[in-house]
């Protein structure tokens, strides 16, 4: 009996000598707060910068013709037998194949040494600007039917001019208001920017003065240098 209490004696001081080290080891760590990181950088604010404006495609240009061309100029001055046609050669070129162009014109006769006898006709030399107006040109502008492209050509001309007439004893000048009339036949197919085309034109050039040209020395009559008329064609690139 007494050996039993003895023993539990033993275990319960045992366990009282224990006790301070278990409750010890069952008490948590103390906090200690993180070691700081790497500082971060705040980044700059972003600055707002417009879109800039969406591109807008130019305006089209205008088209430009070149035409180069034969005809005849009908003359009488200078003949006793009323008006021949003289051979001629005809140049333009120009911009704007709408309502409204504008074109430059060159052209020149030649009939010294073409005609004997009594015949002292003269040669003509003419630099022409002119405005082009085409009364039909917005008409169903779409339609690439072949009569309505030709309507679409149909034009009048209407500006100024320096005609220079000579013959081999003398030679004037005079200033000039241009007049005409064209029509053009399209040679290539409807749609290309491109257009081969067949240009049928009346010229006839109104004189502000008449010069007059001397018919030889010894002589006292002077010939006054009238108006003229001129027909022609011309093949007309236009692009």
């Amino acid at each position: 009996m007494r050996g039993g209490i003895r023993s539990g004696r033993r275990a319960l001081l045992g366990a009282l000598v224990l006790l301070p080290a278990a409750v010890a080891q069952a008490q948590p760590a103390p906090y200690s707060p993180p070691a700081p990181g790497p500082l971060i950088e705040t980044p700059p604010p972003v600055e707002l910068v417009e879109a800039p404006p969406e591109f807008e495609p130019p305006p089209p240009r205008p088209r430009f013709s070149l035409a180069i061309g034969m005809g005849a100029t009908f003359d009488g001055v200078g003949f006793t037998d009323g008006t021949h046609a003289i051979p001629s050669f005809f140049a333009t070129g120009g911009f704007g194949d709408g309502l409204l162009g504008f074109d430059l014109g060159a052209s020149a006769s030649s009939a010294s040494g073409r005609f004997g006898g009594s015949a002292a006709p003269v040669d003509r030399l003419a630099l022409d600007a002119f405005g082009v107006v085409r009364p039909a040109a917005q008409v169903r502008r779409g339609d690439t039917r072949y009569g309505l492209r030709v309507l679409h050509t149909l034009a009048a001309e209407l500006g100024i001019g320096l005609e220079r007439d000579g013959r081999t004893m003398g030679a004037g000048s005079r200033f000039e208001v241009h007049t005409g009339a064209r029509v053009e036949l399209p040679l290539t197919a409807a749609g290309e920017r491109s257009e081969l085309r067949l240009r049928f034109a009346v010229r006839h050039a109104l004189g502000l003065y008449t010069p007059k040209l001397s018919n030889g020395v010894g002589t006292t009559d002077d010939t006054a240098v009238g108006d003229s008329t001129e027909l022609y064609s011309a093949l007309v690139v236009v692009f």
